[in-house]
């Protein structure tokens, strides 16, 4: 019964994420277009990732072109091009390649406030693979997140609270290790 419960808590907070997962890609794709009444509106016409609605659905490899976006510090390029698959293999791959710590300490930091946002959300919705490596970055991320930014605003109770129930179910399951728990904490 309890496998239950939390299978049907996962999966109703995973519908949930993939939701405010979208709707973040295009607070992100409106970024600093500052003209911009309807994020949605202008990720659809002319925003920063209408090419990558123009990109083919399925790469044979998207880490080859992620790594030539990574090559020429081209982060926010790279970080929204994987976030827009909503594949978290692919965005955890990212992180993995970068020194994400060291990307977020740069002043000004080269990720827009909407990427921040839903990287932190999307490494949530996987958490339960490479949970201490994705917690640390997910520290990492939520230290950079500035809550008063009006592009994110709006969103950041929300998304907190979702990432939030996601961690506080990993903490009780028995699985979780004693390390992981402190991180969560």
């Amino acid at each position: 019964e309890a496998i239950k419960s939390a299978t049907s808590i996962t999966q109703t907070l995973s519908g949930e994420l993939a939701n405010a997962q979208r709707n973040l890609l295009a607070i992100a794709a409106a970024g600093g277009n500052s003209n911009a009444g309807n994020p949605l509106v202008s990720q659809l016409s002319n925003g920063p990732l209408t090419h990558l609605h123009e990109m083919p659905e399925a790469h044979l490899d998207p880490t080859k072109e992620l790594a030539r976006m990574i090559a020429e510090k081209k982060y926010e390029e790279a970080f929204t091009s994987a976030l827009h698959r909503s594949d978290v293999s692919i965005v955890s791959w990212l992180c993995s390649q970068v020194n994400l710590q060291g990307i977020l300490s740069m002043k000004p930091c080269p990720l827009s406030q909407g990427v921040l946002l839903a990287l932190f959300q999307q490494l949530a919705c996987d958490i339960n693979k490479e949970t201490s490596r994705k917690l640390v970055w997910m520290t990492d991320v939520a230290v950079a997140i500035i809550p008063s930014d009006p592009t994110i605003a709006m969103h950041v109770v929300p998304i907190f609270r979702q990432v939030s129930q996601i961690v506080d179910h990993l903490q009780s399951m028995s699985t979780t290790s004693a390390s992981e728990t402190a991180s969560i904490r």
